[in-house]
């Protein structure tokens, strides 16, 4: 074993060049690997942090109007109403344990005293839930007890907010006061859950007996878990069949047989084909896609070792016969061989960790053992090809030194080198696509993109107690021109309230509504294309007025002046806007009139700014705290927010870029031995050309044509291959580009280029070098 050591570092002596560009390339490749499967594995273990995962089911059902144009006939909802909730339940008698939540987490402004007595506010998100949710989920408690949950007036505290607030104080039995003067009692302190979940770490506080007899709010989400060996497709069908039996959907309105099915918790994040649902959400293509792309880069760094390893067969065969006739056996030198490429490859699997742990990206390390098995099976398979192949030549072909030019170690390195040039040229291609896809979506006409609107989300109390003398303050200022406000953020939510009615033709009907002031469609620069915008004194109206967009006045056939059945009143059409975020397409959406009328609440000012920015978000602060000095004002505009709700796309586009640059180096690396073995052994054919007249550009054109083939060859099998998978991801998005031709031509000529020019480099001094040198030997 000492002397296959021994042999090891003498090879990694000999061939500096060749041993440095295979660990340079490996290690990359699997630093990349590493990288990208720490996100993936994030990505794949969504919500399976839970002690009783894969027994945890979300319930969904039909419950939706057809004859809303919001929603097909197999569309469905979580959302539902408590008094149904409660209704349902005994049907399935398999449940275990169940938690009914309320809406989704919402900032509410609240207010503590400090362990040195100093008053404090703050914003603190709060979701209000049944005290099942600590027999569904089994948070884990740090401080007090569970049960504290299901006790009149205490909650739940995430650590890392007790923290915040307490500092490393016991934060149990302390009293945190909201603006309406109700106030709870921190009971326990449970451990934050991992950011891969779609429970937000926020205070949970008992749902109690609230809406358990309110028919009108369709705002609950049931988790259930259901006992060992139950199946949950029989769970579904139970209560489908109880519903059906009840007559309540006839009752309700609909038409269609309702049904209900049970998702489980893990496949919440990957499932589109839900409405209305407000939990993350992620994109198994994504996920596939930047697995495909680390195990690809691996490939390519396998092929290019292997493809070094077969140019170094012509020098190191003659020390491998000599081995062989001082009595080394076949199975000893094959070993050694093995070795060597194990050896390296561990050696950059070491160098990879280095460079992730320097750039602090080795977030996960459940990544690691996978990470170092699969660098010592590609040594291994690396391994086993040259360390046979070069224990098997005749004696008569190693001493001619021949072999490199042989059909059989040409075709290898061809084979090598283009399926190198494949995956670069496809991931190129897609990550074009991505690019583009994701610039579409920015481009789109949103009123998020605006540099002068600043918001700030203010506490509900605050707004209809004070916001009147708020707004006037604000207007005062030296930098703000105008200001509105709205009971919901507009322009980057997933979801926001609906309400349904009847048209003025009796149809059915379901809009999304966003209760603003009369001012909003001014100051947000909307255009009222007929009818009128709001006056102030539409908002103390008995009657709600609505301006409705283009799409919802053409769905419902309706002008201004038409009335829906609940009384609300059509004053104004606006031409149609994103007033979610652009991942979802354009809904029938109202403006209503009427303000503060709604439980949850989010109210938020939009401030357009004329002056200084900076001196701005000082006068704004100022205005909020000459209202109340404790309030944590965040001034955010809106340019940036539209930025930060679209990061992840951006980080999967620039991570899919960049880890197809790094294959595409890799594979340059491969390039760069080929033309090196191609060069050292052809030297005497371009000795004896440019003696007989050729010039330097033919001689380089031999090695372009070569290499053109290749590449050529390479991209048409990669284009069938990637159209398929661009056209695919595009499909789950609402806006998206068309397949454009160019970008694969563009992919093609990029390719070509990059080789062209690494070519050019190595290939240069030797089509320039003295023939008489290179045919002195002969």
């Amino acid at each position: 074993m000492k002397a296959i050591f021994r042999n090891f570092l003498v090879t990694l002596r000999r061939f500096r060049l060749a041993s440095a560009l295979n660990i340079l390339g490996l290690s990359v490749a699997f630093a990349a690997f590493i990288v990208i499967m720490i996100q993936v594995r994030h990505e794949q273990t969504f919500d399976t942090c839970y002690k009783k995962s894969g027994r945890i089911y979300r319930v969904e059902s039909t419950l939706i109007p057809t004859e809303s144009n919001l929603s097909s006939r197999e569309t469905y909802t979580a959302f539902c109403a408590r008094p149904l909730i409660e209704m349902l339940l005994p049907s399935v008698p398999q449940v275990e344990s169940y938690a009914i939540m309320y809406g989704g987490s919402s900032e509410i402004y609240a207010k503590y005293e400090t362990e040195e007595g100093e008053s404090r506010g703050i914003m603190i998100p709060v979701r209000k839930t049944s005290d099942g949710f600590t027999y569904v989920f089994t948070p884990e408690i740090i401080e007090g007890t569970a049960v504290s949950l299901s006790e009149p007036g205490k909650a739940l505290l995430p650590e890392s907010l007790a923290r915040k607030m307490f500092g490393q104080t016991s934060p149990i039995d302390r009293i945190v006061t909201l603006p309406d003067g109700t106030f709870f009692i921190i009971g326990a302190v449970y451990k934050d859950f991992p950011e891969n979940t779609s429970l937000v770490n926020d205070v949970k506080i008992n749902l109690a007996e609230e809406y358990k007899n309110d028919w009108t709010d369709w705002a609950l989400t049931l988790f259930v878990t259901l006992a060992p060996e139950t199946s949950p497709e029989e769970a579904a069908t139970q209560l489908t069949d109880f519903f059906g039996k009840t007559g309540m959907g006839k009752q309700m309105g609909f038409t269609h047989e309702v049904s209900f099915r049970l998702t489980p918790i893990e496949e919440i994040y990957y499932h589109h084909d839900i409405s209305l649902d407000i939990a993350p959400k992620g994109n198994r293509m994504i996920t596939n896609l930047l697995l495909s792309i680390a195990l690809l880069i691996i490939a390519i760094a396998g092929a290019n070792f292997l493809n070094f390893s077969a140019a170094l067969t012509p020098a190191r065969i003659k020390s491998i016969q000599i081995r062989k006739i001082l009595g080394e056996s076949t199975a000893k030198l094959r070993f050694a061989l093995i070795f060597e490429a194990v050896g390296i490859c561990l050696l950059s699997f070491l160098l990879a960790l280095c460079w992730v742990g320097g750039f602090g990206l080795l977030k996960n390390t459940d990544i690691l053992l996978p990470a170092f098995f699969l660098a010592g099976t590609v040594g291994i398979v690396t391994g086993i090809y040259p360390a046979f192949y070069m224990t098997s030549f005749r004696p008569a072909l190693i001493l001619k030194g021949t072999f490199g030019m042989s059909p059989a170690g040409r075709k290898l390195r061809i084979v090598l080198t283009g399926f190198q040039f494949l995956i670069s040229t496809g991931l190129i291609t897609t990550a074009f696509f991505i690019w583009l896809q994701n610039r579409h979506m920015y481009s789109m006409e949103s009123i998020m993109n605006n540099s002068r609107i600043a918001t700030v989300t203010l506490d509900k109390e605050i707004m209809s107690g004070q916001g009147e003398l708020l707004i006037e303050k604000l207007k005062s200022a030296s930098s703000v021109s105008d200001v509105t406000s709205s009971d919901w953020p507009v322009g980057f939510l997933d979801y926001y309230l609906y309400t349904y009615s009847k048209s003025p033709e009796g149809e059915d009907i379901m809009y999304y509504f966003i209760p603003v002031s009369p001012n909003f469609t001014e100051v947000m620069g909307l255009d009222i294309i007929e009818g009128r915008s709001f006056d102030k004194t539409d908002k103390t109206s008995q009657e709600e007025k609505l301006i409705l967009n283009e799409l919802a006045a053409r769905r419902f056939n309706v002008k201004p002046g038409d009335k829906f059945a609940n009384g609300s009143q059509v004053i104004g059409i606006i031409r149609n806007f994103h007033f979610m975020n652009l991942r979802k397409k354009i809904e029938p959406m109202a403006l209503s009139s009427k303000q503060d009328q709604n439980t949850a609440l989010q109210p938020t000012l939009y401030i357009h700014i004329t002056g200084d920015t900076h001196t701005a978000v000082k006068q704004i602060k100022a205005s909020i705290a000459a209202i109340d000095p404790l309030y944590p004002v965040d001034v955010q505009f809106y340019d940036r927010k539209f930025e930060q709700t679209y990061q992840k796309e951006r980080d999967t586009s620039a991570q899919i870029t960049l880890f197809s640059l790094l294959a595409v180096i890799i594979s340059l690396m491969g390039v760069f031995g080929l033309v090196t073995f191609e060069t050292q052994y052809r030297r005497k054919e371009i000795g004896i050309r440019k003696i007989m007249g050729a010039t330097v550009t033919e001689i380089l054109i031999i090695f372009y044509k070569k290499f053109a083939w290749i590449v050529f060859a390479c991209f048409l099998l990669a284009v069938p291959v990637v159209w398929y998978g661009v056209n695919k991801w595009l499909q789950a998005f609402t806006y998206r580009i068309p397949l454009y031709w160019w970008v694969f031509v563009l992919s093609l000529f990029i390719v070509m280029i990059i080789t062209f020019v690494t070519v050019t480099l190595q290939s240069w001094r030797t089509a320039t070098s003295n023939p008489v040198h290179s045919l002195k030997s002969e």
